[in-house]
């Protein structure tokens, strides 16, 4: 199954958002990173995407470590820092979807 995951990093720092990357690597290689930018809609904070081809096994071994309290179905989730704790401290906000 293709799954694609949304990244929003703060603060605004490239060297945050490779480290957030390396991090997502650990947990799950198969994943290619597009580049990132500025999240329009957020002040201080850079977002970036990222797909994979991964099996059943492989997305519930990523989402039982990329955050402890997912909201929403297994197929379309997200969580937010404030209130859930993330796979790394400067993570904003993920989503994950399969598509």
């Amino acid at each position: 199954m293709l799954a694609r995951v949304h990244v929003v990093v703060t603060p605004e720092d490239e060297k945050i958002v490779e480290e957030v990357k390396e991090a997502l690597k650990e947990i799950e290689p198969k994943f290619s990173y597009s580049p990132w930018r500025e999240q329009p809609s957020l002040a201080n904070c850079l977002e970036f995407f990222g797909t994979a081809t991964l099996n059943d096994e492989e997305i519930d071994h990523f989402l039982s470590l990329i955050n402890n309290d997912l909201d929403g179905e297994r197929d379309d989730c997200c969580a937010y820092s404030f209130n859930t704790k993330m796979f790394h401290k400067n993570v904003y906000y993920i989503q994950f979807q399969i598509h």
